[in-house]
């Protein structure tokens, strides 16, 4: 397995702006919205309102779920567009506590059966 991410792993902001995108999931902290794609490829974003916290605590977040995403690419749908909502940081930022609920987040998500991993 392929620990990086890759410039092609990350959506761009025109990537995923105006995409219908389908709420897969949903934990206290996150918001799982995936998009099929074109390519062979799994893509992830993250999105953080500023009404969350100040832009230290936001780029936390972000490098963490990007972190946990880069270490766990196989829980991720090949095909897929991901992108993370966050709806407020969780009490602790720390890379275990991220991991543990994207991984709850990701074990319950709905996608039709035929696209399942």
């Amino acid at each position: 397995m392929n620990y990086t991410l890759t410039k092609n792993e990350r959506l761009k902001r025109g990537d995923f702006r105006g995409t219908q995108w389908t709420k897969c999931s949903e934990t206290k902290h996150f918001s799982l919205l995936i998009h099929k794609n074109r390519y062979e490829f799994k893509r992830i974003a993250v999105t953080i309102r500023k009404q969350v916290g100040d832009a230290v605590v936001r780029n936390r977040v972000r490098r963490l779920i990007k972190e946990s995403y880069r270490l766990h690419k196989d829980l991720f749908v090949e095909g897929y567009d991901n992108l993370i909502k966050v709806k407020r940081v969780p009490h602790k930022i720390f890379l275990k506590e991220i991991e543990d609920e994207l991984g709850n987040l990701l074990r319950t998500r709905k996608i039709h059966t035929s696209t399942r991993q």
